[in-house]
């Protein structure tokens, strides 16, 4: 990997040819690697190649705001890979239940909790009662924040 990402280049193996690979490596993580590697536990040639640009992406629960646009885009895609009617709507107070939930899977996690709901629901409303099952005890806020649907 270390010759693909210098030299863009490498030998099948079982091969003496060179083949060229004209590649960008993306990689993504949790971890903390540049502790990782001051620690020794991940190499420091393969940290700085693969290190060209670092976007970092906070969590899911340090962006709240996001969460209203994410769930509505989120409900009409899969409304449509379901079947459903393509016009899904959430109550205020699934909405606010959602956006207090910490969202430990990101943005995972809060698809499947949408599409459990979706695919349980038998209307084309989801309502707070609907999503409790799939979410562990939240603290709802209510600090004035638009709960309108995204435009």
């Amino acid at each position: 990997m270390l010759r693909v990402l210098q030299d863009k280049e490498f030998e099948p193996v079982g091969s003496n040819r060179i083949v060229r690979a004209d590649v960008r490596i993306i990689a993504a993580t949790s971890a903390d690697l540049p502790a990782l590697v001051a620690a020794g536990r991940f190499r420091a040639d393969l940290y700085y190649r693969l290190n060209v640009l670092t976007i970092h992406a906070p969590p899911l629960r340090e962006r709240a705001s996001d969460i209203a646009a994410l769930v509505y885009a989120t409900l009409e895609e899969l409304a449509a890979q379901h079947g459903r009617a393509a016009h899904c709507e959430l109550t205020d107070d699934a909405l606010r239940m959602l956006c207090a939930y910490p969202w430990p899977g990101n943005v995972r996690e809060l698809r499947n909790t949408l599409e459990r709901a979706l695919m349980l629901s038998d209307r084309s409303v989801i309502d707070a009662r609907a999503l409790a099952p799939f979410l562990g005890p939240v603290r709802v806020q209510q600090d004035g924040a638009s709960l309108a649907r995204p435009a």
